[in-house]
């Protein structure tokens, strides 16, 4: 009854996880399906030739809701379906057992008792689906599932959808038939018009089929069977003597005279003759011939296939399966104790190519741009005017793209609002979160230099260097450093003058950003893959132990913990009193920012890698199922969800001017709408995108995928410029002014001209720069695979 999923097959469709293959129709693909509290359901996703008619979708929508409206006893409903997907798609009850058609090329025709059984139920399944306002136009033994409490007619008013304005016997429309040759009325064959007798008309011809395992106009070429049920009479004489009447009327050419639904029930309750009724009988065990009845109890009561197991699942090291004890903070190892630092396997460094050289003093055109205005809380609109990097007004804080505090009113078609936390309006990342909190931003501009208190000291890795003076005299050259003990593929986040930074050793740390001297450090017990949010003073981050911490921003101590069933390297968004994080367990959640506790989950199928974003009340996160969701941000219901096809979602969603972009494992950036999930466009690089893309006046910056970074125009999605980096890139970019950065395989970190592309310098780290840069005071924080955080100059 099941196959197995081929390579191509979705893994999730909607909310529903797909298991296996039941087999496909005219109009598509079945699959079996679990919802997100495992029932399983039937999954009917649509052909893409049909998908891609506008007219077909209006149709099928149509009829759609209408099956919705079906609920009978002997019918499979709709349970839930998405007429705008990506592929559409329905979903309807899962019946366990067989259909009427295998049952019969299996095991022939039945006796005369089951088949009048047999016909109530049909007819009483037909009553429910007239009441709805629905006609099923598609009756045959193929759309009937066996049950032991009865047959479940399936598919009902969904042929509607494919018919297009055909005349007379043109039957089919980009190779779907509708109706089925041999059990279709003479009207539908016709072109006339087609109401509730078309329906008997096929279950006379169903009964006809199951008492004498032939067709009441035999076999034959389509064409030969269109003809004969036009313009020749039916051939009853297999049929029973009770249930030949009955046929008989049922195969009258003229609709109206043949019986109607209700009548014909009452007629075979009455050739029946128990006094239980026709149906009634349908309840008891054999209703069935015995040989059918005991092959669909079998099936009834085998087990279902199993969930495929997700995909990318990585093994866990050994160094996960130690003690607890064995991964100490390293500010508590003995001081004669030299650190073990683990490194990535470096790459060989590649010579820099005659026409990559450093174009610092190469002197540039000049541009006249028009003033921008910026309007921040707390003061005087101010105007910015020239090209350069410095050439800027207000405090170091104002960046390119910043938009006006909640508090007033933003520019027409800008949306959402930013997010003003502490005074300070967040720029790079704009994501978006609500009230107040961090979403998914990097806060760009972190205080006067001076925190109060004085840092401790720093016991496991000491800086180098002092913040000068003057950032803008030390552009790409390093200020501090700071070692960690292993990996930094954290991403730092900058808030209040404090550098907050996670580490493969197992540790959040807190930097004075001014110095790197340490303030705290709080172990979390895992690698740190996740990047810290920080929000009403408190640092939220996951780690590779199944945990999302929540830290005191001023001291380090911990607030509360929340344990998911997996890895957690997504970086969380905050906003309206819940923490939203994803999990490699499969779910997003939701949890409440003040005690930790859990408000909702959501279960996409699949390894959850993605960092959320919220915007406009919904959160907005990727999958490895290969989908992007959108999901109501207080209860976790879902608003729509946008399907990849066969790519891995490990990017990072952002919402700018109502559009989303997310990069997926098949090389592509999406560009989707907001609101309802529509593709705007797609922008193919040479690899895997996992890095999450920046959204600035100046467009969309993308690195990841290849060794390039390129700028996409935000409207059409086609490229302006690209810059290879020569090695590969897994680092998100950031942004002041006019310079761009971003981290490469090269052990570079890499500052960009904005506008073309071309680069400015690169600083040298000791490993591969996977860590995304934030920027905040003309500094630019970076992690790297040599296991320090540097500060350089922009």
């Amino acid at each position: 009854m099941f196959e197995d999923l081929s390579p191509g097959d979705p893994r999730l469709v909607g909310r529903y996880r797909i298991v296996a293959r039941i087999g496909a129709g005219g109009m598509g693909q079945v699959y079996l399906g679990r919802s997100p509290g495992g029932r399983p359901v039937a999954v009917k996703v649509v052909r893409p030739e049909l998908a891609g008619d506008p007219d077909f979708r209006r149709r099928f929508a149509r009829e759609t809701a209408a099956a919705r409206r079906v609920n009978g006893a002997f019918t499979a409903g709709v349970v839930d379906a998405d007429p705008e997907g990506s592929p559409p798609w329905l979903a309807t009850v899962f019946v366990p057992g067989m259909s009427l058609g295998t049952a019969l090329s299996e095991h022939g025709p039945w006796p005369e008792q089951p088949t009048l059984v047999l016909g109530a139920g049909l007819a009483e399944a037909l009553e429910a689906i007239h009441a709805a306002g629905v006609i099923h136009r598609d009756l045959k033994p193929s759309n009937v599932l066996l049950a032991v409490d009865g047959p479940r007619v399936i598919d009902f008013g969904i042929s509607r959808a494919v018919e297009t304005n055909t005349q007379h016997t043109q039957l089919t429309h980009v190779g779907t038939v509708v109706g089925t040759p041999g059990f279709m009325s003479p009207e539908q064959l016709t072109g006339r018009t087609v109401g509730t007798p078309s329906d008997v008309f096929s279950v006379g011809a169903v009964l006809c089929y199951v008492a004498t395992g032939t067709g009441p106009f035999g076999t034959g070429p389509a064409n030969a069977l269109n003809f004969r049920t036009v313009y020749e009479a039916p051939d009853l004489s297999r049929v029973p003597d009770v249930l030949r009447g009955i046929v008989a009327d049922c195969l009258v050419q003229e609709p109206e005279r043949r019986p109607g639904v209700a009548a014909l029930l009452d007629r075979l309750a009455e050739a029946v003759g128990s006094g239980r009724g026709a149906t009634g009988l349908l309840t008891e065990p054999e209703w069935m011939p015995t040989v059918v009845a005991q092959e669909v109890r079998e099936q009834t009561s085998a087990a279902l296939p199993a969930t495929p197991c997700r995909r990318h699942r990585r093994p866990f090291p050994p160094h996960r399966l130690r003690p607890p004890f064995r991964r100490r903070p390293p500010q508590l190892r003995p001081p004669w104790r030299p650190l073990r630092l683990r490194r990535a396997r470096r790459r060989p460094s590649r010579p820099r190519r005659p026409g990559r050289r450093r174009l610092r003093d190469r002197p540039r055109p000049h541009r006249w741009r028009p003033p921008r205005r910026f309007r921040l809380p707390g003061a005087a609109a101010r105007t910015r005017t020239g090209t350069g990097a410095r050439a800027r007004a207000g405090p170091p804080s104002t960046r390119r793209g910043a938009r006006p505090s909640p508090g007033i009113p933003p520019r027409p078609g800008r949306w959402p609002p930013p997010v003003v936390l502490g005074g300070r309006v967040g720029v790079a990342h704009r994501s978006s979160a609500a009230g107040g909190a961090l979403a998914g931003w990097k806060l760009l501009g972190g205080g006067d230099g001076n925190p109060s208190g004085s840092p401790s000291s720093n016991s496991s890795g000491s800086p180098s260097g002092r913040a000068s003076a003057s950032a803008a005299s030390s552009a790409g050259k390093k200020l501090w450093e700071f070692g960690t003990g292993d990996l930094v593929r954290s991403s730092p986040t900058v808030v209040d003058g404090v550098v907050y930074i996670g580490s493969d050793c197992g540790c959040l740390y807190a930097l004075d950003a001014s110095s790197g001297n340490q303030k705290w450090s709080y172990h979390l017990g895992g690698d740190v893959r996740s990047s810290p949010v920080v929000a009403n003073g408190v640092v939220y981050i996951g780690s590779d132990d199944g945990t999302l911490h929540a830290v005191d921003a001023g001291s380090g101590d911990r607030a509360w913990t929340y344990t998911t069933g997996g890895d957690v390297r997504s970086t969380p968004a905050v906003a309206d009193g819940l923490v939203f994080v994803g999990s490699d367990d499969g779910n997003l959640h939701a949890v409440s920012a003040a005690s930790g506790t859990k408000a909702w989950t959501y279960d996409t199928g699949a390894k959850v890698g993605s960092s959320p974003t919220v915007a406009n009340g919904l959160v907005f996160i990727g999958s490895d199922c290969g989908c992007l969701y959108a999901l109501d941000a207080s209860d976790g219901g879902q608003e729509w969800s946008f399907h990849i096809g066969g790519e891995s979602a490990q990017s990072s969603p952002v919402v700018d001017d109502g559009v989303v972009f997310m990069g997926a494992d098949g090389g592509n950036l999406y560009a989707v709408d907001a609101s309802g999930g529509d593709r705007k466009w797609q922008f193919r690089t040479g690899g895997p995108v996992a890095t999450r893309p920046l959204v600035l006046d100046d467009g969309v910056f993308l690195s990841g995928g290849d060794d390039a970074v390129h700028l996409l125009d935000p409207g059409s999605g086609k490229q302006r410029w690209s810059c290879s980096l020569g090695a590969g890139v897994a680092s998100s970019p950031a942004a002041t002014d006019d310079v761009l950065f971003v981290g490469a395989d090269d052990s570079h970190l890499h500052a960009l001209d904005v506008r073309t592309g071309d680069e400015l310098w690169s600083f040298a780290t000791g490993d591969a720069v996977k860590s995304s840069p934030a920027v905040a005071d003309g500094v630019v924080f970076v992690g790297s695979d040599d296991g320090k955080v540097y500060a350089v100059g922009t």
